[in-house]
C-alpha cells in the first residue's frame, strides 16, 4: 500500500526538533483520521515510539523524519500536506488532507497485505486468504466485502477491511435529547446490512419483519428471515443486524431472532430493490 504525501522542509524541522525533545530514540509520528469520510473527520497526528507502529501501518520517510500512516486511513490521507504556519513562538503545523472528508471508494481488484479471515460464500464455512493473494471486489457494502480469489467468493467482515485499510458507511446519527431510541435511525442504520451475494440490503430485500423497543431497557428486538432456510451465511447476516443497531444512539442491547413464517418470496422485495436486481 502507497501513499501520496508531503511534509515541507519547514515543517520536517519543526517535527524533528519536537521528537528530539522526547529524548526517546528512533521517535516517529503517526498519522491517522478519525471518522473518515463523513463531515466529522479530523486528521491526527501523534508521537510513536519504536515498536508502537500498528500492522499494515504505511511507512515513509522524510530524511529524518519518519511517519507511519495507519492502514485504514490511507484513502483519506492521501495528496495531504503538512506545513507549517507563523514564525518563532507563534509557529505551528497544518495538516491538508483534502480526501479526509470524502467516502472511501475500494479499488476493484487489491493485493492482501496480510492473510484475512474470511467466511466463504454462501456455506459461511470459515477459511484463511492467504498473504499476497489477489482478489477482486464483487460487492463493497454495508463495511464488509465480498471478493473472489481463485474462482470462489468470500466476505471479508467490516473489521478486516478496516484492517485492509477502507472505511465505509459510517453510521454517524444525532442522538435524540430525549434519550430514547429513535425507530427511523434503527430502520437507516438497518440498510447498511447487506446480504453477502446480492447488492441489496436486508430491509430493501424484505428480510427484516418486525422491531420492538424497550425504551426503559434501551433494548431493541428484530424479528427477521432468510431468504433460504438453508443460508449457510444467516448466523453472519444477524451478526451484522445487530452489530449496526448498537451504533445507533441509545441503543444498548439487541436481539436478533430469525423466523421462516411467513416464509420470504420475491414480493418482499421493496421497488428498490426490484431495479436492483432488474425485476422491472
Amino acid at each position: 500500500m502507497n501513499i501520496n504525501a508531503e511534509v515541507t522542509p519547514e515543517a520536517r524541522d519543526y517535527l524533528v526538533a519536537i521528537l528530539t525533545k522526547q529524548e526517546v530514540p528512533g521517535m516517529a509520528a503517526r498519522v491517522y483520521v478519525e471518522k473518515g469520510g463523513t463531515q466529522q473527520a479530523e486528521t491526527c497526528l501523534a508521537f510513536c515510539p519504536p515498536g508502537h507502529e500498528s500492522t499494515g501501518d504505511v511507512r515513509k520517510d522524510f530524511e529524518e523524519l519518519t511517519l507511519y500512516f495507519e492502514a485504514a486511513s490511507v484513502p483519506y490521507l492521501q495528496d495531504m500536506e503538512i506545513g507549517v504556519q507563523g514564525e518563532g513562538k507563534l509557529q505551528s503545523l497544518t495538516i491538508k488532507a483534502p480526501h479526509s472528508k470524502k467516502p472511501a471508494k475500494p479499488p476493484k481488484t487489491f493485493v492482501l497485505s496480510e492473510s484475512c479471515e474470511a467466511l466463504r460464500v454462501p456455506s459461511g464455512a470459515s477459511t484463511t486468504l492467504p498473504e499476497g493473494a489477489s482478489v477482486s471486489i464483487t460487492q463493497a457494502l454495508g463495511g464488509s466485502f465480498t471478493v473472489k480469489y481463485e474462482g470462489n467468493l468470500y466476505r471479508l467482515s467490516p473489521e478486516v477491511t478496516r484492517r485492509l485499510g477502507f472505511h465505509s458507511d459510517a453510521i454517524l446519527f444525532e442522538p435524540p435529547g430525549d434519550g430514547r431510541i429513535n425507530e427511523q435511525q434503527c430502520w437507516d442504520a438497518l440498510r447498511l446490512v447487506y446480504d453477502p451475494e446480492i447488492p441489496v440490503n436486508v430491509v430493501g430485500l424484505g428480510l427484516i419483519y418486525k422491531l420492538d423497543f424497550d425504551q426503559d431497557k434501551h433494548f431493541v428486538r428484530v424479528e427477521m428471515t432468510l431468504t433460504s432456510p438453508g443460508c449457510g451465511m444467516g448466523d453472519i447476516i444477524a451478526g451484522d443486524v445487530k452489530d449496526k443497531l448498537l451504533q445507533v444512539p441509545w441503543v444498548e442491547d439487541a436481539r436478533v431472532d430469525i423466523v421462516f413464517d411467513p416464509p420470504w418470496s420475491y414480493d418482499s422485495l421493496d421497488e428498490e430493490a426490484r431495479l436492483e436486481l432488474g425485476l422491472i
